[in-house]
């Protein structure tokens, strides 16, 4: 079950026609805004290294690239990241300390 969300982020890049500026119609729109959190991540969903994870989709890097610069979405991410220190999390939302799944769940065991 672990690779589904995986064929289904390989599976949306794939099918992409993005060959315009924005996901619908000829302005960025909410479809814009909804989708850019998840796919700022997909690099952790497909786990592939950050600069990768558009790979052979060119017009999806492009929009990312868009999105991301906007100065509402640096300024979300400043927001988040010092949320996310405060309550001793990564960015990827794991404790700090914690490298990878295993000891997570080691951690979670620990603590019950």
């Amino acid at each position: 079950m672990a690779d589904v969300p995986d064929e289904r982020a390989r599976s949306l890049l794939r099918t992409s026609k993005l060959d315009k500026d924005w996901l619908v119609g000829d302005k960025m729109t909410f479809a814009d805004l909804a989708f850019v959190p998840w796919n700022d991540r997909l690099d952790v969903v497909l786990m592939v290294g950050h600069e990768m994870k558009f790979d052979g989709f060119p017009n999806v890097k492009a929009w990312h690239e868009r999105m991301v610069s906007r100065p509402s979405w640096k300024k979300a991410m400043e927001i988040r990241a010092k949320l996310m220190d405060e309550q001793g999390l990564m960015s990827n939302g794991m404790p700090k300390g914690v490298s990878n799944m295993d000891e997570y769940m080691k951690r979670i065991q620990e603590d019950e």
